[in-house]
């Protein structure tokens, strides 16, 4: 076998006044450990382990305490953008810092090394740069797993597997960062919070709070930040609040980081929030077409109206002015793209969250916006959930402006499109009974059998609706919702003189049944 390829970083001596010295983790493809190597941290199942080149000479001398710095490398170069900062001192286990400060003793710059590099530096997992300040015992009996996998402690395994003792906060006791990270450590701490004395609860934010902005966007981390703002003390609360300042745009566009912040909007004091929502000032459109940004943006708009109503119903008028005008930012710049933003995958869920929410000026702004495309909107595959609120939450001009629409671009055709016929359906359900008559007798008329126009020998709009997969849909509804009377009459007595015609069609088996009952 060909010898392992490693390219040897030379070693720059420190020199006093001058810039710390850089050590290496390394990762080296092997066949067998030399009888020579360097302390090993980590040995994989792939045939790579980690060491650590401590500042002094290589051959083994013990270095001089010194500040360093740590870069991750693999075999195709760095493998993390952050440098993590240590203390060397000599393998024999004196006690050092960590990063946070917290004190480390009984364990060798070696295993320190392995410790920061807990989650590994490289692209696979589910975390990527993760660090254990507390470190990992080379010698205990769970293996790590080198740099791509997840290293765990002594503790956290033997939590795995411990399914009949009763656990306390007390017993993980330093090591809550990693149970936060883990999901069944993470299950247990959430648990543990919502029942926790002020005590307890203070135990687990001294350890959560130095690693808050790490465990924010971890897969099982963020939920334990999450229970802690539902749970925590006010003092706590603040806390939270502090580290967000200045982070909320970014976090806000990250998997899990968005629903901290979203779970802040809902929890922190409404004084709290001004400052936090400023921070999208002049990012309200960027946020709304991104994945995870957009449910920040609904959540804004929710949280502050719901806010705002309770203080109207509450008589509390100043306020309900303050928390409308705390979001009407978003609203500004979303009355500048309705077009655009209503057809889009996710504008369109913002758009919904107004009509849904909102005060009824910023509400009336936006149906008046809306106004000017309703007939674009209507058979789009996004604009066409927009509609659908106009009707649930808008006007009696907005629905009469729908129906007028229906009426001019034929009901039979609107009906048969997958996205229109979702509209005509609401339009029945949120219309007046005048609006419902008006829909049923477009459904009698008669016309060709292509449904291009009246026909005095044709077919009925209705019967040539139940044939279609979604026409049928809109004629179950109207079933549904119109009320006795004559429209209604005159519907049920055309679709009994076609059933015998009707039974042979798949899509009006329900309508058959509806005729039956």
């Amino acid at each position: 076998l060909p010898p392992p390829r490693h390219t040897i970083h030379p070693h720059h001596p420190h020199q006093p006044g001058g810039p710390h010295p850089t050590e290496y983790i390394s990762v080296i493809p092997i066949h067998s450990t030399p009888a020579n190597a360097p302390q090993v941290a980590t040995v994989a199942a792939d045939g790579t382990y980690t060491y650590w080149h401590q500042p002094g000479d290589h051959n083994g001398s013990a270095p001089p305490r010194v500040a360093s710095t740590v870069t991750l490398l693999n075999t195709h170069g760095p493998v993390t953008t952050t440098s993590l900062a240590v203390t060397s001192t000599s393998s024999g286990g004196k006690q050092g810092r960590n990063k946070n400060g917290n004190a480390q003793s009984g364990r060798s710059t070696a295993e320190r090394g392995a410790g920061k590099n807990r989650r590994g530096g490289g692209n696979s997992g589910r975390r990527n740069g993760g660090t254990n300040e507390k470190g990992i015992d080379p010698h205990s009996k769970h293996s790590p797993s080198g740099l791509n996998g997840s290293i765990s402690s002594t503790l956290l395994e033997e939590f795995r597997s411990s399914k009949n003792r009763s656990w306390t906060t007390e017993d993980i006791k330093g090591h809550i960062v990693e149970f936060c990270q883990d999901q069944n450590g993470s299950r247990f701490i959430q648990q543990r919070l919502e029942v926790a004395d002020p005590v307890e609860k203070n135990a687990i934010v001294s350890e959560v709070l130095p690693s808050v902005r790490r465990l924010r966007n971890d897969v099982f981390g963020n939920y334990v930040v999450q229970k802690l703002l539902d749970h925590g003390t006010p003092d706590m609360k603040a806390s939270l609040k502090d580290t967000l300042a200045g982070e909320m745009l970014a976090l806000s566009l990250q998997m899990y980081g968005c629903r901290v912040v979203q779970k802040a909007l809902e929890t922190l004091d409404d004084d709290d929030l001004p400052s936090l929502l400023a921070e999208f000032h002049q990012h309200v459109l960027s946020c709304i077409h991104d994945q995870n940004g957009n449910h920040v943006m609904q959540k804004c708009i929710e949280v502050m109206s719901v806010k705002a109503k309770a203080a109207h119903d509450n008589g509390e008028i100043q306020r309900e002015i303050f928390c409308s005008g705390q979001i009407q930012f978003i609203i500004d710049d979303v009355m500048g793209n309705v077009a655009g933003l209503s057809c889009h995958p996710y504008g369109c869920r913002v758009l919904q969250r107004i009509l849904e929410h909102c005060a009824d000026p910023q509400k009336t702004a936006a149906l008046d916006e809306i106004s000017r495309c309703h007939r674009t909107l209507l058979d789009d595959q996004y604009g066409n959930y927009v509609i659908q609120h106009v009707l649930q939450f808008g006007r009696h001009s907005d629905r009469e402006s729908i129906l007028s629409i229906v009426v001019e671009s034929g009901l039979l055709s609107l009906s048969r499109q997958k996205f229109a016929s979702n509209v005509v359906e609401k339009l029945l359900k949120y219309g007046t009974p005048e609006q419902r008559n008006a829909v049923v007798r477009e459904m009698l008329k008669v016309v060709d059998e292509d449904g291009l126009g009246e026909h005095a020998g044709g077919t009925s709009v209705v019967i040539l609706m139940v044939r279609d997969a979604y026409a049928n849909y809109v004629v179950q509804t109207t079933l549904d919702v119109v009320a006795e009377g004559t429209e209604r009459r005159l519907l049920l007595k055309e679709l009994n003189a076609h059933s015998a015609q009707l039974r042979n069609y798949t899509f009006a088996k329900h309508i058959m049944t509806k005729l039956s009952s």
